[in-house]
């Protein structure tokens, strides 16, 4: 009702600790004229690949953590920047797990708002419920991020740190094996998936030292292959194929 948004928003105009928030955004972020940068490059090749596509209107806020931390519409995108004052800021964004937090800074914005707008541009096949269709879904939004913002660390697209991406890199052949070895790619149980695809500190059932969502870098992998072995396929074909088994095929993924 009314009364009630109106309460809500009576009381975070009045929370001194908003105020806060707001002088911290200023003096973080400045005049942004960096992550604009980012967001015209980003947009340039948007614009390239897909000639279509209109540069939204981007707006920021400081809502007291009182809202999400970000949306993308087809217009407009809408940033809440208290939400990417990195890990020295004063106050972190409620119920968000320590090793999730290190994503919320201000180098993550562009990257989390170009996978987003992958969705946009990504066709899947809705009845394959397998964890490969999965693995692929998110290795092609990863993807499509990285052809967007060519010079962004894969850190930032991934969200690994350079040490776990070091990791995943040289015991890929262990990762894949065990996927093959347990017979995962075909998997359709969702708590079976939830564990290879979801938010977790570490994967121990492959290692310790093993980052969560281990399946989206493995399907990232797989994509890198297929792009290497079919140079003829361009990323508006990449992204408009639903068939996860047909690019796993012709991906020629091995890492042995």
């Amino acid at each position: 009702s009314d009364s009630v948004l109106a309460h809500e928003l009576f009381k975070n105009i009045k929370n001194p600790y908003v105020d806060t928030l707001y002088n911290d955004s200023e003096a973080y972020f400045g005049d942004m004229t960096d992550i604009k940068a980012e967001f015209e490059e980003a947009f340039s090749y948007l614009k390239h690949y897909y000639p279509s596509f209109q540069a939204p209107k981007i707006k920021t806020m400081v809502t007291g953590f009182g809202s999400s931390e970000m949306y993308v519409g087809k217009n407009e995108i809408i940033i809440g920047l208290e939400y990417y004052l990195g890990k020295k800021a004063r106050y972190n964004p409620p119920g968000i797990p320590k090793y999730i937090l290190t994503r919320f800074d201000k180098p993550y914005i562009v990257p989390a708002v170009v996978l987003l707008y992958a969705n946009q541009y990504l066709k899947e096949n809705t009845s394959d419920k397998t964890m490969l269709a999965d693995m692929i879904y998110y290795g092609k939004k990863y993807y499509f991020a990285k052809q967007m913002l060519p010079c962004t660390s894969d850190s930032l697209i991934v969200w690994y740190s350079g040490q776990q991406l070091k990791d995943v890199e040289e015991n890929k052949d262990v990762i894949w094996y065990h996927f093959l070895n347990n017979q995962l790619l075909y998997e359709t149980n969702h708590f079976v998936k939830q564990k290879y695809m979801d938010e977790r500190p570490n994967i121990p059932e492959i290692g310790e030292k093993c980052p969560g969502r281990i399946g989206s870098w493995v399907g990232l992998d797989i994509i890198r292959a297929y792009m290497e072995n079919n140079p003829e396929i361009s990323l508006q074909e990449l992204m408009a194929n639903p068939d996860a088994k047909d690019i796993l095929n012709k991906s020629k993924y091995k890492v042995f």
